[in-house]
């Protein structure tokens, strides 16, 4: 990891408490409970690899901790098969999110505010932990699953999602494509960066998600201006072309620097999954099964599973 600062997480914390994560997929909604109704079907449709690879209805009668919130959906998912449910996030955003989430549903559950780095639970607390492309955001994702491990009870399970470095959104979209781009744009004001740096040192976080938006770029060119050509090497450049180009930390891991992460576990297990070809206009005619087996080979996200 090129970053290790803890210091950092006020920086994560800033970033993802502007809203809940994936609020911005959503449009305008009648009510609460249209808005979580058409988030839920969203994020399963556009993410159907979640339902085939999460084993909700294990957790029956089992107490369940997620990390990391978004808008509740997962929760809700483990809370209708019987957990015992407890959800953490960084974010005051996501924690209420969620909890709106669960009461529109009539469900019970506990939500807390916490860092994964220092988690505030007592040592072999739960039967399970999940998180669903969470801890690769935190400044040392080795720490945070150290924690995990820690909270976890004897034979309990992790299943955790993490970007997966040996895919085709980081080799090609994210270190050749978006960085050629990001090129572009930086040589395209060479004659104006000085300029252009003096004005950036005032200007404030515009909170942009995701990659579609055209002022990626700019906020791209923004960044080079305050870092200069190291903001272009991949140890740094990965951080922001994930979520948005202010992310502060988004790592990408291999699947022999996932069994390092987890070498304090056993019966680890690794899946990818996660390549959503079809989301696209062009390429809709593609069959489930042929974006199926492209996921498991170059897919973005590498779920984890692994046994205390």
């Amino acid at each position: 990891m090129a970053v290790r600062a803890s210091e950092n997480i006020e920086d994560v914390h800033e970033f993802w408490n502007t809203e809940a994560c994936g609020t911005h997929f959503i449009g305008e909604s009648s009510d609460d409970w249209e808005f979580y109704q058409r988030f839920r079907e969203f994020r399963y449709r556009t993410e159907w690899h979640i339902q085939e690879l999460v084993p909700f209805a294990e957790a029956d009668g089992k107490s369940v901790l997620e990390i990391g919130l978004g808008n509740g959906a997962d929760g809700v998912m483990f809370a209708l098969n019987g957990a015992e449910y407890t959800g953490v996030d960084l974010t005051e955003a996501a924690v209420a999110a969620t909890r709106r989430h669960f009461e529109v549903m009539g469900l019970t559950g506990r939500f807390v505010k916490g860092n994964v780095e220092h988690l505030e639970f007592a040592d072999e607390s739960f039967d399970m932990v999940y998180s669903h492309g969470v801890l690769h955001h935190t400044p040392m994702t080795d720490i945070a699953i150290g924690e995990v491990h820690r909270v976890l009870r004897p034979g309990g399970r992790a299943i955790v999602m993490l970007y997966h470095k040996h895919s085709f959104n980081y080799f090609v979209r994210i270190m050749i494509y978006m960085r050629l781009r990001v090129i572009f744009r930086i040589l395209r004001a060479a004659n104006r960066w000085s300029e252009d740096r003096r004005k950036i040192l005032e200007a404030e976080r515009v909170g942009l998600r995701g990659n579609e938006d055209r002022k990626v770029y700019d906020i791209h060119y923004s960044n080079f201006l305050r870092r200069g050509w190291s903001y272009l090497k991949a140890c740094n450049f990965i951080h922001h072309c994930t979520d948005g180009p202010e992310c502060p930390f988004a790592y990408a891991f291999s699947k022999k620097e996932v069994r390092r992460l987890f070498a304090s576990f056993h019966d680890i297990e690794t899946k990818v999954a996660h390549f959503p070809i079809r989301k696209y206009h062009s390429w809709r005619w593609v069959p489930l099964a042929v974006e199926r087996y492209l996921a498991s080979l170059v897919g973005w996200y590498l779920f984890i599973y692994a046994t205390k």
